[in-house]
């Protein structure tokens, strides 16, 4: 379905290279009045939705009877990396509100301090574990970090700069005076 076809559907009237809509959402009461729907087309093959009024892209769709599938222009093939991605962000997103639930819990529940801790340190392992997965340059960085600081803990700064090759304390010819 193309964004103009959809727009008609929603009798909609063309503003520059989007759609005006009347939103068909059940938040509008008496009907949307205003036209508060952006309807377009994207430049990654995809008709885009936006209810300026606050109504998400699944209540217009459920109310059109759509599905996300429906919202694609070259025809809708499954990714199953985009969608792993996607499940590892919902779980991500899970797994931080637990984590905020049993901090929380702690502080209300003193008689169960020790069954909360258990289950924030369950839950930071597993945050670490989604997000070492999700972004795996950050998790690079990330042990780059801490195993400078494990050395400079170790060693002592002025041990590990006595290390370094003297190279890299020498000016190239080009840029001495």
């Amino acid at each position: 379905m193309t964004a103009r076809e959809l727009a008609k559907s929603l009798h909609g009237k063309k503003s520059g290279h989007r759609w005006q809509c009347r939103c068909p959402a059940g938040m509008h009461k008496h009907g949307d009045r205003s036209r508060s729907l952006s309807v377009w087309e994207s430049d990654d093959g995809w008709v885009c939705l936006k209810c300026f009024a606050g109504c998400s892209r699944d209540e217009i769709l459920s109310a059109m009877g759509l599905r996300v599938r429906d919202l694609a222009l070259n025809g809708f093939t499954r990714n199953p990396e985009w969608e792993h991605r996607r499940r590892d962000q919902d779980r991500l997103a899970l797994v931080e509100k637990r984590n905020g639930l049993a901090i929380m819990m702690q502080a209300v529940e003193p008689g169960k301090i020790r069954y909360w801790a258990a289950v924030e340190r369950n839950s930071l392992a597993e945050i670490v574990e989604l997000r070492t997965r999700m972004f795996p340059d950050e998790a690079a960085n990330i042990r780059r970090n801490e195993t400078a600081q494990h050395l400079l803990k170790e060693y002592g700064i002025e041990e590990l700069w006595t290390l370094l090759p003297e190279s890299l304390f020498t000016l190239p010819h080009n840029l001495s005076r």
